[in-house]
């Protein structure tokens, strides 16, 4: 991935309210490049990862 496609990547991600995925777009695809991941696959990863941050995120707002 060039810097710039991954400087761009961040910064949608950022404006898309996807903080994870900003912080950790370059550890997302050398995961996906050393398991040849194709692009759907690539795209479930990063959701899912999103989502089980958010949802960690939640339960630890509702333990306080």
């Amino acid at each position: 991935m060039s810097e710039l496609t991954g400087n761009r990547i961040r910064t949608t991600a950022d404006k898309l309210g996807l903080p994870h995925l900003a912080e950790t777009i370059n550890e997302f695809t050398r995961r996906a490049d050393e398991a040849k991941m194709g692009y759907l696959d690539f795209l479930d990863l990063v959701l899912s990862e999103e989502l089980a941050v958010r949802d960690d995120r939640r339960f630890r707002q509702g333990l306080r």
